[in-house]
C-alpha cells in the first residue's frame, strides 16, 4: 500500500470518528433537552428513564450509555442551566464599571436568561425536589458562583461609596430574589407579554436603586 493511500485512508478514519463524536454529542443534546421537558411535566420521583426513551424514540437503553441513571441526568440538565447563566452574568458584569449600571445590567441579564430558557430556569429555581438539596453541599452547588457574581457587584458598589453599606448577603438575597419574581411571573402567567414584563424589569431596578442607594 502506498504512503498516499494511507494518508487518505487516515483522513477517512479521521473524518468518520470526527463525525460519530458529532453525533453523539447531538443525541447527548436531544436526551438532555427531552429530559428537562419530562422532569417539568412528571416530576422528580415520577420521571423515569423508559418514559424518556419513549419520548426521543430510542431504546431504554439508550440513555444509560450517556448518563448513569436520572440523578445523574437531572444533576446534568441543572448544571448545563446554571453553567450557561453564569455565563450570562459573567458578561453582563464585565460590560460596565459604573457600579449602578453593572447591576442594572446583571438585573436584565438574570430575566432575560429566565425568559429565554424556562426549562432550564424552572428546573434550577421552581422544581420542587428535595434530592437536589440533599444530595449537594454548599460547595457543589454551581448556583453559588452565579450568586458571587451578584454579590461581588454590590460589594462594589459598595466599596465605590454609590450604595448604602450594608450586610452584603442580604443585598444580594433581595436582589436575586426581586429578579426572581419577574421571572417566575412571566413563566407562570400568560398574560405577561413582553412589554409588560420590560416595564416590570424597569419598575423592580429603579426600586431597588431606591432602596440601596444613599437616601
Amino acid at each position: 500500500m502506498s504512503k498516499a493511500t494511507d494518508t487518505r485512508n487516515e483522513r477517512i478514519r479521521k473524518a468518520s470518528r470526527h463525525r460519530r463524536d458529532q453525533e453523539k454529542e447531538e443525541l447527548r443534546n436531544i436526551i438532555l433537552k427531552a429530559a428537562g421537558e419530562l422532569f417539568l411535566e412528571q416530576g422528580y420521583d415520577r420521571f423515569s428513564m423508559r418514559q424518556l426513551a419513549e419520548r426521543i424514540g430510542y431504546s431504554v437503553a439508550t440513555p444509560y450509555l450517556y448518563f448513569r441513571d436520572k440523578d445523574d441526568l437531572l444533576f446534568t440538565v441543572v448544571d448545563e442551566g446554571f453553567a450557561r447563566f453564569k455565563q450570562q452574568l459573567a458578561q453582563a458584569a464585565g460590560s460596565n464599571d459604573d457600579p449602578w449600571e453593572r447591576l442594572m445590567e446583571l438585573g436584565r441579564a438574570y430575566v432575560n436568561f429566565g425568559l429565554r430558557n424556562p426549562v432550564y430556569y424552572q428546573l434550577m429555581f421552581m422544581l420542587r425536589t428535595d434530592f437536589l438539596t440533599q444530595t449537594c453541599t454548599d460547595e457543589e452547588q454551581p448556583r453559588i458562583a452565579a450568586f458571587l457574581i451578584l454579590r461581588d457587584a454590590i460589594q462594589y458598589a459598595m466599596d465605590a461609596g454609590v450604595m448604602q453599606s450594608g450586610d452584603v448577603e442580604s443585598y444580594s438575597d433581595l436582589f436575586w430574589a426581586t429578579m426572581h419574581g419577574v421571572v417566575a411571573l412571566s413563566i407562570t402567567i400568560s398574560v405577561f407579554d413582553e412589554e409588560r414584563v420590560q416595564n416590570l424589569t424597569n419598575l423592580a431596578r429603579a426600586m431597588i436603586f431606591k432602596a440601596f442607594s444613599h437616601s
